[in-house]
């Protein structure tokens, strides 16, 4: 089965913003995505435009995605295919399915958003 990864990745200028101890939606959003927050954090940040298809990973679930998306090893090139700058899978990023239901990878686990998404 193919999932989509998309991840949120802050500007050169967003992160020297943040490194000055700044502050800017985006990064603010992403940081704060865990738990009861994870789903409408993502939501929002979705709406927002902020999230961008990185990869896309052949994978029998879930779990194996994440860990093919952690452990990017040479074992795995055949599954996976890059489609821009990406970091491991991690809190916060969005795995997409093939019938486009959405999980946010939260930090136990995944939790599914409510509607089907246009990916």
């Amino acid at each position: 089965m193919k999932f989509k990864i998309f991840q949120i990745a802050l500007t050169d200028q967003e992160i020297l913003e943040v490194n000055k101890g700044g502050s800017n939606r985006r990064n603010d959003l992403r940081r704060d995505m865990f738990g009861d927050r994870v789903v409408p954090n993502a939501k929002l940040a979705l709406e927002l435009g902020y999230y961008d298809h990185v990869m896309t990973v052949d994978a029998k679930n879930l779990e194996d995605v994440y860990a093919i998306g952690n452990f990017v090893h040479e074992r795995y090139l055949d599954k996976v295919e890059v489609h821009g700058t990406f970091s491991s899978v991690s809190v916060g990023d969005v795995v997409v399915d093939e019938n486009d239901w959405g999980f946010v990878v939260d930090i136990f686990g995944f939790q599914m958003l409510p509607e089907k998404l246009a990916a």
